[in-house]
């Protein structure tokens, strides 16, 4: 079998962001796990992304510190070392905005091999062409003719979701809280509001053209029309790029939460987690979602997850992802240090990972 670095190619890959560090975790049967910390950075990893394009991979993370700032580093060599760019993400001085923290990273299209995108607070897509090497603003975002009247939300005012539209070099979503849901499509040279028919409550105005908290966005892998939004107001599908929105909460039992994802072999399968205003679990019973048409719908997944008076799990925007795998693996990460995961679709679940500092960030990979 081929390797890739000091792993089998077929292994599954956990990339885990914690307030402390980040960690692997790997299976070649995803049942059975072995995990590692990476070399220690100076933060909280609120984001990392494997870069299989190249070769050997690029492991990019967003490192923010308390009071050293916020750095963006790779590693070439699976988190044993890293690195960082020769011209990183800083803002001009003059421009009245400083970097808070780097929000996520993700690698460009297959057709541009070199380009990574990252978002940050304060709200800005940034964009390398070298592979990570070099970094340089979106200056279509940063200037932005409503920008004075953009507010943040509980997080900051944070670019956290970043869609490269395969389909269309040209076309690209970006989520910010709280401003909601942006769409290009000349390239990042202007950006438009994607934002109808989802809903601010806690504004004066519900459905403005902007101010929505988007939460998390993801597309479909094969329509590239069809994306689905975790919002702080409700659960959303659009099946026209964002140009407008439908409500898919049917019978989940809150309209907040933070995680999406999808099975990518059978994209109307899709998965969740809702939560109540104090951020965890709606009733003792700690539950991720799932619907198998595309939000008609949505049954709760218990076996294997914990439930007591005493539970109370929150996962974050990150915390939930799934794998390549047919059928996939869903993986939940707390923000009180556990790990669960699930080799059948969600139809059952494990703890592969306790005690572990709060999770901010789960990422699957399936290496080549």
């Amino acid at each position: 079998m081929a390797t890739t670095g000091r792993y089998q190619a077929g292994t599954t890959l956990l990339l885990v962001g914690t307030k402390r560090g980040l960690f692997l975790l790997t299976s070649s049967d995803r049942r059975h796990w072995e995990l590692a910390p990476t070399a220690p950075t100076v933060g909280h990893i609120f984001f990392a992304a494997l870069d299989q394009r190249r070769d050997p991979p690029r492991l990019f993370a967003a490192d923010n510190g308390d009071f050293f700032g916020s750095f963006l580093r790779y590693s070439d060599d699976f988190g044993q070392t890293w690195h960082e760019p020769e011209r990183g993400i800083q803002f001009a001085e003059g421009s009245g905005q400083k970097l808070k923290n780097i929000w996520t990273l993700v690698p460009g299209r297959a057709s541009e091999p070199e380009t990574v995108y990252a978002g940050v607070d304060p709200a800005n897509l940034w964009m390398s062409g070298d592979g990570g090497v070099t970094w340089a603003l979106n200056e279509g975002l940063a200037h932005h003719p409503t920008r004075a009247r953009w507010e943040p939300g509980a997080g900051g005012l944070c670019l956290h979701t970043i869609v490269p539209d395969p389909s269309n070099a040209a076309r690209m979503w970006v989520g910010i809280s709280a401003v909601g849901c942006l769409r290009t499509d000349d390239g990042g040279a202007s950006w438009t509001f994607a934002n109808k028919n989802t809903r601010s409550d806690f504004l004066p105005e519900r459905y403005p053209e902007f101010g929505q908290c988007l939460h998390r966005m993801i597309q479909h892998p094969t329509q590239p029309d069809v994306l689905y939004q975790q919002n702080h107001c409700g659960i959303y599908k659009s099946v026209n790029g964002g140009e407008d929105w439908l409500d898919i909460q049917a019978n989940l039992p809150s309209d907040f939460g933070f995680p999406i994802a999808l099975d990518p072999h059978h994209p109307e399968t899709l998965y969740t987690v809702v939560e109540n205003q104090a951020r965890n679990n709606v009733t003792d019973q700690f539950t991720v979602y799932r619907t198998q048409n595309a939000g008609e719908r949505w049954e709760a997944l218990t076996e294997g997850l914990p439930g007591g008076p005493g539970v109370r799990l929150g996962v974050l925007r990150h915390g939930m992802c799934t794998d390549g795998h047919d059928p996939c693996g869903v993986y939940v990460g707390t923000n009180t240090g556990q790990l669960f995961a699930s080799d059948n679709r969600g139809d059952s679940w494990r703890l592969v990972a306790d005690f572990l500092p709060t999770i901010y960030s789960v990422s699957a990979v399936v290496l080549a």
